[in-house]
């Protein structure tokens, strides 16, 4: 496995005397509490009323932050994001070799980390400065094709127009980057990871030609998958400026789908590896023959990612099949459209945050490295562009006691989130049989709780 990613158990946790059996407490009965308190309020919704659901995949993602913004927001944003990715492929191709010497590899992994839960936390932020939408800009200028605003006002002739079976390459795309800087041992080398990123700008290039803007802004990996997550945020950016709000009314005012789904269930699957693959079961699955830069290393960690996705992804249909089911049976009307999809809004945030939450203390190591040291000297020809480059690295810039804790809140906030807002968008689609349905949102959120409470625990 890659030595930059790891699973890190919160010791912190064991180190202060708190009784894991008392954590394991916290997280069901308050699911409990929760639940109770949910359905006590029968079918008042606490984000309000929720949007249709929507299975156009087009119509999925809202609407996108810049067009409703003074034209200064959206040309900054994309001046930033192009600015981004130029310099990322430049450093990537024309520095070192080495990845100790090379940032690409380490600010890649960086954004993994950090822009899922800063989605979260700030809103919508990633999609005003997604230079892939940029680039489609331009090439749909070129070509003559409508902008956004005029998209808008054209009502689609069909579901096939829109949706054009190209739900699943956000996902696929998330997980080819998953896979590279989970599975394969090299894949974090410079000029591996200056290809890869490479080929999402060609794929995407491509797609504009193709498919204009409205491609781009449907396939863009994380401007999809940012834009889900913004769904929860207490920061809305859908008008002409940031404003704050209620999550839950965000939830309810976004539709989910497939490709909503699929993001975000890569997402979480690879939450779920990065955790397993450093626990020891793992080691005693795949022995001495399943480590270090093998065929067979590549391998085991291929099925590995693989199955905890589709793991995931089963588990979270089965659990809004199994809600369904029970709503239909306590009264309330067949679905037109599954559960899972309209749902998996609502189980963003618990995926962004257990993420963050198992490489928290990593991912403040590699903060620094990108901050301080490859930001003086990015090409590794020696400079000191920001009076940086002696910097020495702090690896405990957080006590063990406040990361467990740290990582302990996340994990809450997530879960707290995902019962809410699945709870709300559960009572939306079949009313009054929530009381009863929502009890397997309830089963699901103590279940996944404690699987990630004993994965933080060091497993």
């Amino acid at each position: 496995m890659t030595a930059l990613i790891l699973a890190h158990g919160a010791t912190g946790l064991a180190g202060d005397g708190v009784p894991s059996a008392l954590l394991y407490g916290i997280v069901v009965a308050g699911t409990v509490v929760g639940a109770l308190g949910l359905r006590a309020r029968g079918t008042r919704l606490l984000g309000g009323p929720a949007v249709p659901p929507l299975s156009i995949d087009g119509v999925e993602a809202g609407p996108w932050p810049g067009d409703g913004h003074r034209a200064a927001a959206p040309v900054g944003g994309a001046v930033v994001g192009m600015a981004g990715l130029v310099a990322l492929l430049v450093v990537g191709w024309a520095g070192s070799d080495q990845s100790g010497l090379n940032p690409l590899a380490s600010t890649l992994v960086l954004l993994w980390w950090t822009v899922p839960v800063l989605a979260v936390l700030l809103g919508d932020w990633w999609r005003l400065i997604d230079p892939y939408d940029a680039i489609a800009a331009g090439i749909d200028r070129l070509r003559g094709r409508p902008g956004p605003a005029a998209a808008l006002t054209t009502e689609p002739p069909d579901d096939e127009v829109f949706e054009a079976g190209d739900w699943w390459v956000p996902a696929a795309l998330v997980a080819s980057f998953a896979w590279m800087v989970t599975c394969w041992l090299e894949g974090q080398q410079p000029r591996n990871m200056a290809l890869w990123l490479t080929a999402l700008t060609a794929v995407m290039v491509v797609g504009a030609v193709l498919g204009g803007r409205a491609w781009v802004r449907r396939s863009s990996p994380l401007a999809v998958l940012t834009g889900a997550l913004a769904a929860a945020s207490p920061i809305d950016w859908s008008t002409g400026r940031p404003r704050l709000r209620s999550p839950l009314v965000g939830l309810a005012g976004r539709a989910g789908g497939r490709r909503t789904a699929g993001v975000v269930l890569v997402l979480l699957g690879t939450a779920f590896w990065e955790a397993v693959s450093g626990t020891q079961w793992w080691a005693d699955l795949i022995g001495s023959g399943g480590t270090g830069g093998t065929g067979a290393a590549l391998m085991w960690s291929t099925a590995g990612l693989a199955w905890c996705i589709l793991l995931a992804g089963a588990a979270w249909v089965a659990t809004g099949a199994l809600a369904e089911a029970v709503a239909t049976r306590t009264g309330a009307p067949p679905l037109d459209e599954p559960l899972a999809g309209d749902l998996a809004l609502a189980l963003a945030p618990f995926a962004a945050v257990a993420l963050t939450a198992h490489q928290l203390e990593t991912l403040l190591i590699t903060a620094q490295d990108v901050l301080f040291y490859f930001a003086a000297d990015p090409l590794a020809e020696g400079w000191d562009l920001t009076g940086t480059r002696g910097w020495a690295v702090n690896e405990q810039v957080l006590s063990p006691v406040v990361l467990a804790w740290t990582r302990f809140g996340l994990l809450v906030g997530g879960l707290g989130l995902m019962l809410a807002g699945s709870w709300d968008r559960l009572a939306a689609r079949v009313g009054k049989a929530v009381v009863t349905a929502g009890w397997v949102l309830a089963g699901w959120t103590a279940a996944a709780g404690a699987l990630a409470l004993w994965l933080l625990l060091g497993a």
